[in-house]
């Protein structure tokens, strides 16, 4: 069984800093996993600017990996399947990890349609926002119009100029009374075409094999071929939910709490490996004050 006095879970923004500050604060033994073939998390799939000095998400990335260390064991493509509280990390492939300090960086999920009261089956064209960006970014996918976007947080905004961009027809339905997100990517509103409804929600969605359209709240039937979800993100804490809060175990980025700027997600990984490199020297003055 390898061993390794940190191991990071989480190869995004947070996952980077924390295996950056923590080889820099004199730890030489520190594996990184992520499920995805490279480092960079969700950031590799945003094209649109904001990220750092005005940098796109996969810019932020670039520039955030130089002088990664070398000495930082990775393991990309590879899930971690269970965490045990004996310090023990199980992976896909068959591979078991021992560990003094774990650093959990895994990120967060979106609010998918099915944990919404919304009536009507699952057709054709219904996708998270997350997944439309990875789809529209990385694989070229073009959405058919219109489009619905429910919520108008920033992830809901940053498509709907993006697809709004295309001349694709696009609606966002907020169930609050005003727009939420950042200032500058609510800009989009006056940029583009893009309808706003707000203090409505969505009642049900209509179509069987292929989506058809959407019922809002207020009576209003909106006829689309897309829906995209942007109800929200939740800190995912799967992996480590029945560790309870051990010493050994330290929390950074979206998986602690979420961001709304890509630079509060670094400084927390900072401050993870930073943190779980002091307690490992704790626990090895008190294991060599313990032997005299």
């Amino acid at each position: 069984m390898e061993h390794y006095d940190i191991l990071i879970i989480g190869g995004g923004a947070a996952g980077i800093a924390a295996a950056k500050a923590a080889v820099g604060a004199g730890c030489g033994s520190v594996a990184l996993v992520d499920r995805k073939p490279g480092l960079g998390g969700v950031l590799l799939q945003c094209a649109h600017c904001g990220f750092g000095p005005g940098l796109t998400g996969t810019e932020y990335t670039a520039a955030l990996l130089r002088d990664f260390p070398g000495e930082v064991r990775l393991f990309p493509g590879t899930t971690v399947i269970s965490v045990e509280e004996t310090k023990i990390a199980r992976l896909s492939g068959g591979r078991t990890l021992s560990f003094d300090q774990l650093i959990y960086a895994a990120g967060c999920r979106e609010i998918p349609m099915g944990a919404l009261p919304i009536a009507g089956t699952r057709p054709k064209g219904i996708y998270t926002a997350g997944q439309m960006q990875e789809m529209m970014n990385l694989h070229g996918f073009r959405p058919e119009g219109p489009v619905v976007i429910l919520g108008s947080g920033d992830i809901g905004l940053i498509m709907a100029a993006q697809i709004a961009s295309l001349g694709i027809a696009v609606t966002l339905v907020e169930k609050k009374a005003v727009c939420g997100g950042l200032l500058r990517n609510r800009r989009c509103l006056t940029e583009f075409p893009i309808r706003l409804i707000c203090s409505q929600t969505i009642e049900m969605v209509k179509g069987k094999s292929e989506l058809e359209g959407c019922c809002l709240s207020g009576g209003e039937y909106l006829p689309c071929r897309t829906l995209l979800v942007a109800a929200g993100l939740r800190p995912d804490r799967a992996l480590i939910a029945g560790l309870g809060t051990p010493a050994w175990l330290h929390l950074c980025g979206n998986c602690n709490t979420i961001h709304s700027m890509v630079e509060g997600v670094t400084a927390e990984g900072i401050r993870a490996g930073m943190t779980a490199v002091l307690n490992l020297r704790r626990t090895e003055t008190a294991e060599e004050t313990a032997d005299k």
